[in-house]
């Protein structure tokens, strides 16, 4: 049987994975005024796309990331060896020939996505086409990263993951800076990011061989369920196509319908408040495959760990969304002046309140796709993007940017209530996910969050935080705290012994 994961070790690689995430951010600041400043706008507008590109370059492994994530941690203590072996190969070969595949075409059609798509001016236009196809060549690498990436996080080696993740998101920025410090051609700079990306997969390669080579022992003949990898993978790329047009559908529809000064009246609060994001998907990359595992193997255990899950999210993103909604007219007049502060208020109250009904969504999501039903995650999405796009359109037309925002919180809010719904149907019955009372205090707390939105409230915005903060405060540790966990909270030092016993 496989092992039970430790919440304690839970906890340290979601701390890992959020370092990993965060990382990149630290050398953006740095980098990116003086590439404005070096490249000119055309040419960073092209590194700005690259960037982009090298980004969602994993879109072309199909799901078969995770997809291998799942089947490794979900068969890996009942399967033989060579069985795994042989799934890790044909999954491996699969992802390269898909990556090969993508960025062949991507390499064809770079002139023409250079000069009629993206309009490059005619002096540019050889850099540009000679930047993107030497991204395109760089495309299997990326794919083959993924499933390498996702052999390692079966094995909850987050630790290792991230080694690789903080340096590689650092030298995202300060590579093109090192470069464009000698030459603004966009060749090199292209060059520097391929060599990344390569050495990145290098990387991989190496620590999967060297702490798991039994995975890439040579196994002939054996059945590996290579088709039901794909046809999970196939899922979650659904999701990962539809979930990003949601994501990003306002900024277009506002442009189109309002204006685009609009858009950036909207874009400037959401860019921060979506920050909070890192926090879930730091966490929900960890409890993927300790899911799939202990939901076959124990799932007494998934409970506890999708217990404690909703809860970490709840207690990090609240405080974050209360201040960011009450306080609102501030940190924006802070940052870009009061004109911003007077058109961008309520939207950024509106939106801390999706955003932290999304990131608490997360959990589920991540749940249903442990439990192999990333078909119903795909579904949902599917769903939801032509009703949203209905209101997305209604809403923005008639009241503008906090229409949008209204529209893009409506949707989160439906997305969770339906999610949490969902995963349920995958967990140990009659035990409670939490009890009523937590389940109160979490809608008192949600209600008092949207409050910050009421617009007669505004003079009462400081009392309203306070208020809210206290209530946060007595709630969370009488409420959803167990006795256990408050008394990690008064001796942190305990934390690795009494955890490891949950």
């Amino acid at each position: 049987m496989t092992a039970s994961p430790r919440l304690s070790l839970l906890a340290r690689n979601t701390v890992v994975n959020l370092a990993g995430q965060a990382a990149p951010l630290a050398a953006a600041i740095v980098a990116i005024p003086f590439l404005v400043k070096v490249l000119g706008a055309e040419r960073f507008g092209m590194l700005s796309l690259a960037w982009v590109l090298v980004g969602y370059f994993g879109l072309f492994d199909l799901g078969l990331g995770r997809a291998l994530t799942h089947a490794l941690a979900q068969r890996g203590g009942a399967s033989k060896p060579y069985e795994l072996s042989a799934l890790v190969r044909k999954g491996l070969g699969a992802m390269l020939v898909l990556g090969a595949l993508a960025g062949a075409a991507m390499f064809v059609l770079t002139p023409w996505l250079a000069t009629d798509v993206l309009r490059v001016s005619k002096d540019l236009q050889p850099e540009s086409i000679a930047a993107l196809q030497i991204l395109a060549a760089c495309l299997p690498f990326v794919t083959v990263t993924a499933g390498l990436r996702g052999i390692l996080e079966a094995k909850s080696a987050f630790v290792w993951v991230n080694a690789i993740r903080i340096p590689q998101g650092l030298l995202t920025f300060l590579a093109p800076m090192a470069v464009a410090a000698f030459t603004p051609a966009l060749a090199p700079l292209a060059a520097a990011l391929g060599l990344l990306r390569v050495a990145a997969a290098l990387a991989h390669l190496v620590l999967c061989m060297q702490f798991y080579p039994e995975l890439f022992a040579k196994a002939h003949g054996v059945k590996t369920g290579v088709r039901k990898l794909l046809t999970f993978g196939a899922w979650l790329t659904v999701s990962n196509i539809v979930g990003p047009l949601m994501v990003y559908s306002d900024r277009f529809v506002l442009g189109a319908t309002v204006g685009l000064s609009a858009v950036a009246y909207y874009s400037a609060p959401y860019e921060v408040i979506t920050r909070l994001w890192l926090i879930p998907t730091a966490l929900t990359a960890v409890i993927f495959p300790a899911l799939s595992a202990q939901l076959v193997a124990e799932p007494a255990r998934a409970l506890s760990i999708y217990r404690w899950s909703i809860k970490f999210v709840f207690l990090s993103i609240y405080p974050c969304t209360l201040v960011l909604a009450f306080l609102a007219p501030d940190w924006l007049g802070v940052w870009l002046g009061a004109e911003y502060a007077n058109q961008s208020a309520g939207v950024a109250t509106l939106l801390a309140l999706g955003v932290l009904v999304n990131c608490l969504a997360n959990v589920p999501f991540t749940l249903l796709q442990s439990a192999g039903r990333a078909d119903l995650t795909a579904k949902l999405h599917v769903a939801e993007l032509p009703a949203y796009f209905a209101l997305l359109l209604w809403l923005a037309g008639s009241m503008g940017i906090g229409g949008a925002a209204l529209a893009w919180s409506l949707r989160c809010a439906v997305d969770a209530f339906v999610l949490f719904l969902l995963a349920r149907r995958y967990l140990p019955k009659p035990a409670p996910v939490l009890s009523g009372a937590q389940l109160a205090s979490v809608g008192v707390l949600v209600l008092l969050n949207a409050a910050a939105a009421v617009p007669i409230l505004a003079p009462l915005r400081w009392t309203l935080l306070l208020v809210c903060a206290l209530l946060f405060g007595v709630l969370s540790w009488f409420v959803l705290l167990s006795p256990a966990e408050r008394q990690l909270v008064r001796h942190p030092w305990l934390m690795k012994d009494a955890l490891s016993r949950s």
